[in-house]
Parts: structure tokens; sequence; C-alpha cells
């Protein structure tokens, strides 16, 4: 008889509720897109300044590494600021402000990696990692709203899983391997798509979640 069955682990329980979780799935796996794209950035761009576009390595290294500081303390200041001003809009605020700001970071990204200007690429650097940090409070926060209160812990771990999994430890030796075969510049390509796919994706969450 049913009655005479064990109640079900807890843990098993939450999990089983979070992968039935259109919302939360989507957004985590936008999040690993997102940190794909991140992870990259991190990792090659210093390289990427050094071999293709000729700056000095230590050079190369402090001026990504002040860019990404600067565009870190601004673009996670707006994002969180903004998520939380249009929330009286609309319930989907957080998502919607990820989307949009990452996928306004996509072509600035591209322009990035595919200009070999300096007045050019350095300016569309500090643009695309604002907008690119923009995604930082407000789609943890879509996280947390998309499950249960007494499922928030869990679905923050799930989510970091799956962030590290398809995101940055995939990321640095994919481009790395791509580059092997093709060249850095070119390699480089897989960021601004997978901002593109992060974006795409939140987006579509957000009016999936409107809709309901």
């Amino acid at each position: 008889r049913s009655s005479d069955l064990p109640p079900p682990h807890p843990l098993r329980t939450a999990y089983r509720d979070l992968f039935r979780n259109r919302p939360f799935i989507l957004t985590a796996l936008g999040y690993g897109a997102y940190t794909f794209a991140l992870g990259g950035l991190a990792f090659w761009m210093p390289a990427f300044l050094e071999r293709v576009r000729g700056m000095p390595r230590s050079e190369a290294t402090v001026t990504f590494g002040a860019i990404a500081l600067v565009t870190g303390f601004v673009g996670t200041f707006a994002g969180g600021w903004l998520g939380d001003l249009f929330l009286s809009r609309s319930k989907q605020s957080y998502l919607w402000v990820s989307g949009i700001a990452t996928l306004i970071a996509a072509p600035a990204t591209y322009i990035a990696v595919s200009n070999p200007h300096r007045g050019v690429y350095l300016p569309a650097i500090a643009i695309a990692e604002v907008f690119i940090f923009m995604s930082t409070g407000p789609v943890n926060s879509a996280i947390i709203n998309a499950v249960k209160p007494g499922e928030r812990a869990t679905a923050l771990g799930l989510s970091v899983l799956v962030m590290h999994l398809v995101g940055d430890i995939p990321s640095p030796p994919l481009i790395g391997l791509v580059s092997d075969h093709t060249s850095l510049e070119r390699a480089f390509m897989l960021v601004p798509l997978a901002i593109v796919v992060a974006g795409g994706i939140w987006c579509y969450t957000a009016w999936w979640g409107r809709e309901r």
C-alpha cells in the first residue's frame, strides 16, 4: 500500500521539483552560457590583447584588469538598481534587465574582438563589460524568485553547479582548442555567441513568465 511506503527524501524531493521548474532551469542554463562568455573573457582577453592586438604582456594584463575592476563595480550597481526600479512594473524585471543588458553587450563584444583599432576595441571592451556585469545581481534574484522559499539554498547551489559545468570550466579549454585549429581571434567569436545565447534564454524566460 502507498501508505506503507517511506516518505521521499527531502533533498530528492527538492531536486525533483527544481528539475521540473521550467523558469529555474532556463535561468540556470542562461547563467551557464553567460559564465561561459565571462570565463572565456577573463582567461583569454589578456592573451588576446597581446597576441592579436600587439600589446606588451604587462600592459595587456593591467589594462584589462583595470577595465574589469571599474566596469564590474559600475555594471553590478547599475543592474541591481534597474532590476529593483522596474520590479513595480513587471515581476520578471530581474530577467528582463539581465536579458536585455546581455543582448546589448553582444554587439559590443563582437566589435571588441573583431576591430583592430585601439581607439575602438578598448572602449568596446569597457562598454561590453559594463552590460555583462549588469546581470550579476538580477539573475541571482531571478533564480531565488523562481523557486519556493524552502528551496532557495538548494536552487542557488544547483545553479552554481550548472554555471560551472557548462560555463567557466569548459570555456577556456574550448576556446584554446578552437584557437589551436584556427586562430585566437576566430576562437574568441565563441564569446559574443555565448552572450547572445544567454540573453536570448533570459528574455524568452521573462516573456514566458509574463504570459503565465
